[in-house]
């Protein structure tokens, strides 16, 4: 199967299997199995088993949220990390480096943690502990629970990713198993590490609460299962060391919490009454009425007592409700640009943002026309400009685009520029071009401050002035053929030849003279393009390779590869010619945008093309932070496309369309900043968080005659 559904299918099932046959060796001793105990237990235990497998429901989506809380803030703790570890990992994976133990322990590493869970929560319940079972359901909850603010707020590196020496060897161990890591994982969840952290907390209650030892082999099993997945986690380059630490705390945390709540949980929960409390709440509509009275109620009476366990539950009140409004915040760094309801395309350029939207069409003097207006917005300065202006509609054939230059933004409507003064805030004219110009780039000013231009013309590259009144220059260099592709930035031109569809040149048109080329390695390795003809029925042809669009910045280009399978997105560093494709090379990619140091295009992250799910056939966005060589993916997984992204200074916008076909653009906010709101909201637990810690301080020391923690009582002689 493909996607990666297949290898999880085979973990999952080889995990249960190996639980099953596992069962007449760990079980207690005097216990007997029969099929009729499978039916005992699910009857018995089902609510233990929606508590432990909710975990992976709210996994997913806390994933969700992590992936789009990484992009809005790009929150990275691995180099602190790594300043305290140095290369300890690296000597790991290096000095044991063998493929068939890389091939079992990526195996052991999915599988074994699946049937881990497995066995911890079947066989208490199958066997009836229940006072086990009770303690293991919540342990294994509270687990995942106290691992989850380090995996949103204290994000780290798997190892392999951020260690040159190191690689993932257990992610990229066949492109199937790449897929499904990448579809599940964040990659930036290293700590605590919950393949400790889960094992040892079963450990941990078992050895707590198995008083008469019937556990005893399955405890000693679980100390052997930990012990080498230490192992394996920093052999495959994911963990690091300090994740090992921080797996066994959170474990250790969890099974005392577990113990202290469990009475009061599964007295509420318990199978053998919920089902019969839940019949008498509903066998009367006051009841349920009554009862959510009654404890609200008690609730305010509970909260009246001025006891250090109210102040505590404020204080944890106080912290929650402060997180969640910060993480809403922080997930949510991306607005509507206002004023324009069904935008036809969207331009970005530095600090400004333009669109456009038709308002209607008219008669004049024997001609049709059509007025649109133009919308500018200053993301700088947060003001917005709108401007009527009036197109022919003899060239309705070719598309409207909107051009961003140093001082001007330009309409262009096949033979007609429309030019726009950004600093006086005008029309400056219209220029009826001779020729009809396959495409248009903008350039730095010229020396008289007009807008310079690169211009495609029947496979000519042009230099010309808004205007139109001089000659068009050529560049300083000329091309060896028909020009294919063009675009420019500052005073560099870039452009393909169509003799030589995968090279790119860069050519500076004044000042010091430059001229490079780039050629264009789009390929990868052949397992992962036999995955592409496997989602495509299309092989991958390189032979026949072309770019379609490029990209351009200061320092670096982006080139859009097509393969006839599928398209790649390669980015070049100019300075030294390294080339790295972004985003995911066995699927689709569209409409690169790069400026200040990132790159955005939009992304067909995990569509199988010959077998599409509805979940994947939208767009989104992702973005690349070149400085950090990271990527991210900017929105969340919805049936919304999000298209076109533009990157601006300290902004990236998009055109989103919703699945009523309704447009609006979207703009995103590079660097986190945060509403009024989450200001206030965190002033107030700036001010109160001490308040409050110094009211627990004295409840607790007039509780406990003078201590913080409880005096132990003196065990009573016999």
């Amino acid at each position: 199967m493909v996607g990666g559904t297949g290898i999880y299918v085979t973990w999952v099932t080889g995990a249960i299997i190996t639980s099953l046959l596992l069962m007449p060796i760990l079980k207690p001793p005097w216990a007997r199995i029969t099929l009729t105990g499978f039916q005992d237990m699910f009857r018995r235990y089902w609510m233990h088993g929606i508590i432990v497998f909710s975990i992976y429901i709210w996994k997913d989506i806390f994933d969700g949220i992590d992936r789009i809380l990484m992009a809005n803030t790009r929150i990275d703790m691995t180099a602190y990390i790594y300043a305290i570890e140095g290369d300890i990992v690296v000597w790991f994976q290096q000095t044991f480096e063998n493929a068939i133990l890389t091939s079992v322990l990526t195996h052991f590493y999915v599988a074994g943690y699946m049937m881990i869970i497995f066995c911890a929560f079947v066989y208490t319940c199958y066997f009836d502990d229940r006072h086990m079972a009770d303690r293991i359901s919540l342990t294994l909850l509270l687990t995942y629970m106290l691992a989850l603010p380090f995996y949103l707020f204290f994000n780290v590196r798997v190892t392999g990713d951020y260690i040159p020496e190191m690689q993932t060897l257990g992610y990229h161990l066949t492109p199937e198993i790449q897929t499904w890591f990448t579809r599940i994982d964040p990659f930036t969840n290293g700590m605590p590490s919950l393949h400790i952290g889960i094992p040892f907390s079963i450990w941990y209650c078992y050895a707590r609460n198995d008083h008469d030892g019937r556990w005893k082999i399955w405890r000693n099993c679980l100390i052997g299962y930990t012990l080498l997945t230490a192992f394996t986690i920093l052999y495959l380059g994911i963990h690091w060391v300090s994740d090992i630490i921080g797996g066994i705390a959170v474990g250790i945390l969890s099974v005392h919490l577990s113990e202290r709540i469990a009475p009061t949980v599964w007295w509420w929960l318990d199978e053998r009454s919920f089902l019969h409390r839940v019949s008498w709440l509903l066998a009367d509509w006051r009841r349920p009425v009554k009862e959510i009275q009654a404890m609200f109620i008690g609730g305010i009476a509970w909260f009246k007592i001025a006891g250090s366990r109210q102040t505590g539950v404020a204080i944890m009140l106080l912290l929650a409700g402060t997180g969640g409004t910060l993480l809403w915040d922080a997930t949510h760094q991306h607005f509507p640009a206002e004023g324009v309801t069904h935008p036809g395309s969207a331009a970005g350029a530095d600090g400004w943002l333009a669109s456009y939207e038709v308002q209607g069409t008219f008669s004049e003097d024997d001609a049709d026309w059509t007025d649109i207006t133009v919308t500018m917005w200053n993301l700088t300065t947060e003001t917005s400009y709108h401007r009527n202006v009036t197109l022919d509609l003899s060239w309705n054939e070719f598309p409207i685009e909107i051009l961003i230059g140093e001082s001007h933004i330009v309409v262009w409507h096949g033979y007609q520029l429309e030019f726009f003064n950004l600093s006086t805030n005008q029309w400056e004219g219209q220029w009826v071009t001779g020729p009809l110009f396959d495409d248009i780039s903008m350039l730095s000013n010229g020396d008289d401050n007009w807008p310079r231009m690169g211009m495609l013309n029947d496979g000519d590259v042009e230099i010309r002035i808004r205007g139109g009144a001089n000659e068009p220059t050529p560049l300083p260099t000329s091309p060896n053929g028909p020009v294919s592709i063009i675009t420019a930035d500052d005073n560099r031109v870039a452009y393909v030849e169509e003799s030589t569809p995968m090279s790119i040149h860069v050519q500076t048109i004044d000042g010091i003279q430059q001229h490079i080329t780039v050629d264009i390695d789009s390929m990868i390795e052949e397992e992962r393009d036999n995955q592409v003809l496997q989602m495509t029925d299309t092989p991958v042809d390189y032979q026949n390779a072309t770019i379609t669009e490029v990209a351009l910045d200061e320092n670096h280009l982006v080139a859009l590869v097509n393969l006839s399978a599928i398209d790649r997105l390669v980015l070049v560093d100019l300075s030294n010619g390294e080339q790295r494709i972004l985003g995911d090379p066995v699927f689709p990619v569209a409409a690169p945008s790069i400026g200040h140091g990132y790159v955005a295009w939009q992304h067909h992250q995990f569509l199988i093309s010959n077998n599409p799910s509805e979940m994947y056939l939208d767009w989104d966005v992702n973005y690349h932070d070149v400085e950090m060589n990271q990527s991210y993916q900017l929105n969340a997984d919805d049936e919304i496309d999000q298209l076109q992204p533009q990157v601006m200074e300290d902004h990236i916008a998009w055109l989103q369309v919703d699945e009523d076909n309704e447009t609006e653009i979207r703009v995103f906010t590079i660097e986190v900043v945060l509403e009024p709101y989450s200001s206030t909201t965190l002033q107030l637990f700036i001010l109160l968080l001490p308040f409050l810690l110094l009211i627990w301080t004295g409840q607790r020391l007039k509780e406990n005659e003078g201590h913080i923690m409880p005096k132990r009582q003196a065990k009573e002689e016999e």
